[in-house]
């Protein structure tokens, strides 16, 4: 099946945005958090830079202020190829909102 170009793919109009983050990240029974940039956002997920340790499918926790308890369930749903235009950074769908 072909590929839809982007702008058919996109239900919600994304906003740029630069801003630190964290994500926790569990492997297993441990969990890592790693600091992110969110460079865009729309009411369905985020895309978001340093996240070349991610992986497709993964579920993740992304902080988006430390100093309240404002935090979204996402699943990674794409993770851009190193050395590509999309290196280091990944596509997160909002699973569940906690705030």
């Amino acid at each position: 099946m072909p590929k839809r170009p982007i702008d058919e793919r996109r239900r919600a109009k994304r906003t740029a945005q630069k801003k630190c983050a964290s994500l926790i990240v569990k492997h297993g029974q441990q969990a890592q958090r790693i600091p992110c940039l969110i460079l865009d956002h729309s009411l369905d997920g985020f895309k978001i830079g340093g996240a070349s340790r991610l992986k497709r499918g993964q579920s993740v926790e992304l902080i988006l202020d430390e100093y309240t308890s404002n935090t979204v369930l996402c699943r990674v749903m794409w993770v851009g190829k190193p050395g590509s235009q999309h290196g280091g950074e990944a596509g997160l769908r909002v699973r569940d909102r906690t705030v």
